[in-house]
């Protein structure tokens, strides 16, 4: 089980552009707008398959869960900080557990000599730590996929050339 504990309180898209972009001039649907944004950013994230702004995450991990008795894949990739690790048995019993990390592209290993179940890792992950660092591409096709959802389009918010593009190139796998 992987549970986000934190995460930033900024967007990954500024509201005044896409407000911009849509030529609203108003204020009354900024709540709704903001939550556009989000929705349009999880869509994103979902889709390049890794966390855009920083996030905290509390992952319970199980022995079936291991790639083997010591090694543990963590479920999100661009992982920035492992925070600890420990073992889940009785309250008064937690104890940390020791560990190194193994990255390899953009996935992270975890390392460990504890065998039994279960495991809880809190760790950081997200391509950046500021909303001002988005890069560009990625900020143009939550535009994309905000605009899309605004305005109910039947076209598929993924479905646009330009964002096919951004999503590919932040992505492991690419799709047709």
């Amino acid at each position: 089980m992987n549970i986000i504990i934190e995460q930033s309180k900024k967007q990954a898209l500024d509201l005044n552009i896409l407000k911009a972009h849509l030529r609203i001039e108003h204020t009354h649907e900024d709540e709704y707008l903001n939550s556009i944004i989000n929705m349009a950013t999880e869509i994103l994230e979902n889709s390049i398959e890794k966390p855009i702004l920083k996030k905290k995450y509390r992952y319970i991990c199980n022995c079936g869960k291991f790639v083997s008795p010591w090694r543990i894949v963590l479920p999100v990739r661009e992982v920035r900080e492992i925070i600890s690790a420990r073992k889940l048995q009785h309250p008064k019993n937690d104890k940390d557990v020791k560990f190194s990390v193994e990255t390899s592209y953009d996935t992270t290993t975890l390392i460990t000599n504890w065998l039994a179940c279960p495991l809880e890792i809190q760790y950081s992950a997200g391509m950046v730590g500021n909303s001002k660092d988005v890069p560009k591409g990625l900020q143009f096709a939550i535009l994309q996929i905000a605009k899309n959802i605004y305005e109910c389009s039947e076209e598929d918010v993924l479905e646009s050339k330009y964002v096919k593009h951004v999503i590919n190139a932040h992505r492991s796998l690419v799709v047709d």
